[in-house]
């Protein structure tokens, strides 16, 4: 190794490492993206067994000065007692939490499937209007009260077949045959329609066009009121109940299914006058659960997804909006109508030649309008390949033209150079780009892409690479594929260490530029029965449409706004651009371009979003900026994460049929979610105050996921008390390590009885966040007092 590569490789893997290479005779040669290539697989595996090996030394030690604190409670010795004294409630306060209590006639109802799914409507288009959708219902379609009652007993329920019966049917077929006759005279759209006139439009709701939760249960109560006979329950009270139990299946997240023996068994059966013919009380019951499920399933369901279109405003979060489907209908009519006058959907002639994978449009809502995103149909697993190879070819042009660089690194240079301004102010401007992805002028695009390939061989070699592998247990080696040119900068993050192999396999450009132009230009979707090409823009959501977007704004930045660059750095992330300057002036020019855009390119921002420090006309004058998830201190430059305003139930999702004290564990264990990253716990970056802020926030966010996680997860949490906290205990003591080891990353080697400092300070801030998140709920106040002494 060289001098240079020496010392790089001292500086990012440790001096350890520096002189195993060097004992070892292990080459290093370092890349342009400061990756590092190891002669050959089997010296590559040697070098990461070794950094393992470093890494399992600091995890033991930490773990060793852990179970060494003094404050630390300890399970398994003297101490067990005391800490249950204080973390447990005294058993005969302690109840089981969420445990159904069946009176001695309803045992049977716990052997039944009575669990229900409200699923979402599909947002494939074309979306249909209540009036051609295809949804009936038995009181549609059936003659008589009999016939929709034989219906109601015929639905399969587990293996229970019942039996006598028939004493029940003259007084129940009356009153479903009241219940049809209100269904069929009920005028559902009417009603929705004079509902939406008397809405007001809430600016801080996600979708001002969604109906509000009171008019949800202004229409039902109207459905309860005016359709179903009360007869049905016998009074208000059980009708009531029913109500509730819609009321809340409205509101769960999307993953989560409604358990209706909760409901059922609160009921009052004796104040039901058409099961009292009924002798056998069992009988009795599961006749009430078969018509309560069909009155979800059967009834209420189905005039939900035929009057309203079911949804969330992304993948992400798990929460429901309601829009009244004759709206949704206008607006994906109005969406579909825009496209083709401004002729960026034009009709498929049939070309027989290539063209690539079919794709479907995706509407989801946003404030006003729609977010289209399109979903890719392949063929076949070759042509997924295919796309797989050009995706990998477009990434390694992207980084051989303008580098790999992460917010992180850019960040650490901005607040190193501030540093050396002294008393000089920055100013920031974040502008958002203007439907980023639609607004790209395909041919200039291309135009970009063959430029940068012109300097490339005809033949490319696509090669095996080695590098660490982060799934598999049985193997540390893992391979992956990138192109090998010495034109073409390889796409691994800095400080990879990978190794060639002898796999190859030959590549055309003409083939790769072949396919990326019927790819930018022969774009085909599918709306209905028709076919159109994507005349404009490239579509959001195809697997090389990103690379796309990267290529070619970070062109558009570095020959439009090169004279920013010259005073100043621009970080981009997909869409959102934020520069940094310390000159005044060149920020208000930023600014002044924002309001006029970049015609040449198609290239315009949205005024409304922009966010700047800078006083002026143009832009949200504030002092803190949020970008990429983070919110930037423009005064200080310190960064803390920018935690979203959304119910965290409406974020997890739990798989119920794994073993609960699993999936608690996998939950509270993994790290990422707390969004401890470097840069917010960089001391070079934030002081000790944001540092601690950042810790009280991820603390929090952590007792609130095992909060939530907890009550969905354990239907006995007094059985499983101990367990969980011991789950806890050990996730605290793991986020303990993972800041801790970030703390070592910046200020290199520490003495013990400052880690030991930082771990008790650390444990203190995540016990003292239970605490606070715990107390406040019922079910775990009264199994949970206290968590840890101060």
């Amino acid at each position: 190794m060289d001098n240079l590569t020496r010392e790089s490789v001292k500086e990012i893997f440790g001096t350890e490492f520096q002189k195993f290479c060097e004992e070892c005779k292990i080459v290093l040669t370092k890349n342009k993206c400061d990756a590092f290539m190891v002669s050959n697989p089997v010296a590559l595996k040697q070098c990461l067994e070794f950094l393992d090996k470093e890494e399992e030394q600091l995890d033991y030690q930490l773990i060793k000065i852990q179970n060494l604190c003094p404050n630390d409670l300890n399970y398994g010795d003297h101490k067990q007692k005391l800490c249950k004294q204080y973390i447990f409630a005294p058993k005969r306060e302690q109840k089981s939490c969420k445990e159904t209590t069946y009176p001695p006639s309803n045992l049977i109802l716990a052997n039944l499937s009575l669990e229900i799914y409200l699923r979402n409507t599909s947002a494939i288009l074309p979306i249909r209007t209540f009036h051609q959708m295809t949804i009936k219902c038995i009181l549609d379609t059936a003659k008589t009260g009999v016939e929709i009652y034989k219906d109601i007993i015929n639905t399969p329920v587990n293996d229970i077949v019942i039996t006598d019966y028939e004493a029940s049917i003259p007084s129940i077929s009356l009153l479903l045959e009241k219940f049809q006759k209100h269904h069929k005279m009920f005028h559902y759209s009417s009603i929705l329609k004079h509902l939406i006139s008397k809405q007001e439009v809430n600016q801080k709701s996600q979708c001002k066009y969604a109906i509000n939760t009171k008019q949800m249960k202004l229409f039902f109560n109207l459905v309860f009121t005016k359709v179903i006979p009360l007869n049905i329950f016998g009074k208000l009270r059980n009708l009531k109940k029913i109500k509730k139990a819609l009321f809340h299946l409205l509101k769960i997240p999307c993953f989560k299914a409604l358990d209706l023996k909760l409901y059922i068994n609160k009921l009052d059966i004796s104040s039901i006058n058409w099961l009292q013919s009924i002798k056998k009380p069992n009988i009795a019951w599961v006749l009430l659960a078969k018509f309560v499920k069909w009155l979800f399933t059967g009834f209420l369901l189905k005039v939900l997804h035929t009057y309203f279109h079911v949804t969330t405003v992304s993948s992400y979060n798990n929460e429901r909006i309601y829009i009244v489907r004759s709206e949704w209908f206008k607006i994906n009519k109005r969406f579909i109508q825009r496209k083709i006058r401004s002729n960026a959907l034009q009709l498929d002639l049939r070309c027989s030649h290539w063209k690539p994978p079919l794709t479907v449009y995706k509407l989801y809502p946003k404030y006003s309008t729609v977010r289209p995103l399109f979903v890719l149909r392949y063929k076949n697993d070759n042509e997924r390949t295919n796309f797989f190879i050009l995706h990998l070819f477009l990434k390694q042009l992207h980084i051989t033209e303008y580098g790999l660089s992460s917010f992180e690194d850019k960040w650490k240079s901005i607040v190193q150079h501030k540093h050396t301004l002294k008393d000089k102010k920055l100013y920031f401007v974040l502008c958002d780009v203007m439907d980023a992805f639609g607004s790209i002028i395909q041919g200039k695009l291309f135009d970009i892409i063959r430029s940068f390939c012109e300097k490339l061989p005809e033949n490319l070699i696509l090669r095996n690479y080695a590098v660490k592998s982060k799934i598999s247990k049985d193997d540390i080696l893992c391979y992956k594929q990138y192109f090998c040119d010495s034109h073409l900068q390889l796409s691994v993050p800095p400080g990879t260490l990978y190794a060639r192999t002898d796999h190859i396999q030959q590549i055309k450009k003409s083939w790769l530029l072949e396919k990326i132009r019927k790819y930018i230009f022969h774009q085909t979707v599918q709306i209905g029965k028709k076919y159109y090409i994507v005349t404009k823009g490239i579509v959001q959501g195809g697997i090389i449409s990103p690379i796309l977007s990267d290529i070619y704004f970070d062109f558009v930045i570095q020959k439009e706004m090169a004279v920013f660059l010259r005073t100043g750095q621009i970080i981009k992330f997909v869409d959102d651009m934020l520069f940094v300057t310390e000159d005044e002036d060149s920020a208000k020019q930023l600014l002044q371009l924002t309001a006029k855009g970049i015609p040449k390119y198609n290239c315009r921002f949205k005024t409304a979003k922009t966010q700047t420090n800078v006083a002026c006309n143009e832009g949200t004058v504030t002092n803190n900026i949020s970008f990429i998830g983070y919110k930037i201190n423009c005064t200080t430059s310190e960064v803390q994460y920018n935690i979203p305003n959304i119910n965290l139930r409406y974020l997890m999702s739990l798989k119920k049929n794994w073993n609960p004290l699993k999936i608690l564990q996998l939950k509270l264990c993994n790290v990422v979610n707390l969004k401890l990253s470097n840069i917010v716990l960089d001391t070079r970056i934030n002081s000790g105050t944001t540092i601690k802020a950042a810790l009280e926030n991820a603390g929090l966010m952590q007792a609130n996921r095992a909060c939530v996680s907890i009550n969905e997860l354990f239907d006995d949490i007094q059985t499983n008390a101990e367990s969980i906290f011991k789950i806890i205990k050990n996730s605290n003591k793991l986020i303990a390590r993972f800041v801790i080891k970030i703390f070592l990353k910046c200020e290199g080697k520490v003495k013990e009885l400052r880690i030991r400092r930082w771990n008790k300070e650390i444990l203190s801030i995540l016990w003292a966040s239970y605490k606070r998140i715990f107390i406040k709920d019922t079910v775990l106040r009264k199994h949970f007092l206290m968590f840890c002494k101060k």
